[in-house]
């Protein structure tokens, strides 16, 4: 089974890859694969090779490989060796038989089915809405997510990749007039340039930049997908921080986990969360038991003799929210 422990860089990494997989290249009876040659798969930094077996399957071996020809790189044909786990080529430039192992010329494809299905887990969608996950709306090109929780809205999440050489196809497809007049299509590629407008109330956002970045574990960052949709088209906005209080409605957003937000009731309990947050900004992550019971009950004199624990008392959620150990009291990142 795929790992469900990627980092945020091996995610990104694999995203690339299933953009990468819509390219074909030629097996050696010249049939298409789509797909990545082992020789791009070598350059590859995040993603492990043990989590690149599980996340994509060999589909065929290249018919081609490039090699060096005086200052450039030339296509050459491969076939197979007598040797199971080598294949074989004449070098452009020497005519002698070179070899090249079977690793560089195999053929992965990232497994649409599983990465989209982690994705619609990092994005919360229930197992129930997951119908398009399992047949492209268009082969190869778009899936229907499901339905994301958008505030307070049930919103429809497009995936696609390859929207730059698809553009016409895809957006013809979001005329149709079953559709929802609003979504979100997001692009395993780069956005569109601002000049090109998404079909009816649409946004088209690039999946890598609504990942958090404060985050080890990959993450969606909900709250700038909230801006941008209700933001005018090709408007940009900056990540929500990693940890943010609003004060108007007293609600605690942490960024780097899929967890809802937190709404904080009782003029003690907010002090406490207040002051853990005004704390993190200023980077001190943890602070001392004495510090928070002086924030939530006004001096160490009131606080004395206190328990952060009891201000708490009665609520399950704050061991959910606040971490407590050696080091003291602060927000639960990860």
């Amino acid at each position: 089974m795929p790992s469900k422990h990627l980092s945020t860089p091996s995610l990104l990494e694999l995203i690339r890859l299933f953009d990468q997989s819509a390219q074909p290249i030629a097996d050696g009876d010249g049939q298409r694969l789509f797909g990545v040659p082992g020789w791009a798969l070598a350059g590859k930094t995040s993603l492990s090779d043990h989590d690149l077996s599980a996340w994509s399957e060999c589909i065929g071996y290249a018919g081609s490989y490039p090699t060096p020809c005086g200052d450039q790189q030339v296509m050459v044909e491969i076939e197979e060796d007598a040797d199971p786990n080598r294949y074989r080529y004449r070098c452009p430039e020497t005519f002698r038989v070179k070899h090249i192992s079977a690793d560089a010329a195999v053929v992965r494809s990232v497994t649409a089915t599983k990465l989209l299905n982690y994705l619609a887990d990092l994005m919360d969608i229930p197992q129930a809405l997951r119908r398009g996950i399992n047949t492209a709306a268009i082969d190869g090109t778009l899936w229907h997510l499901g339905k994301m929780r958008i505030g307070l809205l049930h919103t429809d999440v497009w995936l696609t990749r390859g929207l730059a050489t698809h553009v016409e196809t895809i957006f013809q497809h979001f005329q149709q007039s079953t559709l929802p007049d609003t979504g979100i299509i997001f692009t395993t590629g780069s956005a569109l340039p601002a000049m090109i407008q998404a079909p009816r109330n649409y946004r088209v956002m690039s999946l890598a930049s609504v990942l958090t970045p404060h985050s080890a574990a990959p993450a969606v960052d909900t709250d700038l997908i909230r801006r941008l949709l209700v933001a005018a088209p090709g408007e940009t906005a900056d990540h929500t921080p990693a940890v943010r209080f609003d004060e108007t409605t007293n609600t605690l957003h942490i960024t780097t986990r899929s967890i809802a937000p937190w709404t904080i009731t009782g003029p003690k309990q907010i002090a406490v969360v207040k002051y853990l947050v005004e704390q993190f900004h200023k980077e001190r992550h943890r602070v001392s038991a004495g510090d928070i019971l002086v924030a939530a009950h006004g001096s160490r004199a009131a606080a004395s003799g206190k328990r952060v624990a009891s201000i708490f008392s009665g609520n399950t959620q704050w061991a959910d929210y606040i971490v407590h150990d050696g080091d003291g009291y602060g927000i639960q990142l990860e």
